[in-house]
């Protein structure tokens, strides 16, 4: 994951690439056209300490796989410690926390609180599962949930 991360911020920022690398072999490869943003961001999905440690080095972001509590503060703390460690700001590293719609906005107010809490930058809302029949029923229930984020973060 290392190699790939640093081969695609690379290749997403030079026009040509040669990598001799431990697990990638690339004789002057590139993208074109290179794409308009750059950087990319590179958002990493993390459960275990090495994953963390990766998270701190190199991610601009992360998505824990622990709802907000004592695991996941232990595991923002191994995130922060690695980002330090790397001469990073801990503060730029994103998090994305992940909340189900299932019909009560009160319900979904106190988990977007939580991750707020937590210190999520991000949250993305699934309504799969939710008993939803159309996709106008799945973006109406977006769209409240868009409506009680704002009114957390005003």
């Amino acid at each position: 994951m290392d190699e790939q991360i640093g081969l695609l911020r690379r290749l997403w920022t030079e026009p040509s690439v040669t990598v001799h690398g431990t697990f990638d072999q690339i004789p002057g490869a590139g993208l074109a056209p290179l794409p308009v943003q750059r950087p990319i961001p590179v958002w990493v999905g993390a459960q275990s300490p090495r994953a963390y440690q990766r998270v701190g080095r190199l991610a601009d972001g992360w998505f824990p796989q622990l709802p907000p509590g004592p695991s996941l503060d232990d595991a923002r703390r191994q995130v922060d410690e690695a980002a330090r460690a790397a001469g990073r700001d801990p503060a730029r590293i994103g998090l994305e926390g992940r909340v189900s719609w299932r019909g009560d906005p009160g319900e979904l107010t106190e988990r977007l609180r939580q991750w707020q809490a937590a210190g999520a930058t991000h949250v993305s809302v699934n309504t799969m599962g939710a008993g939803l029949a159309t996709v106008d029923d799945h973006l109406a229930a977006l769209a409240t949930a868009a409506d009680l984020a704002t009114a957390l973060t005003s």
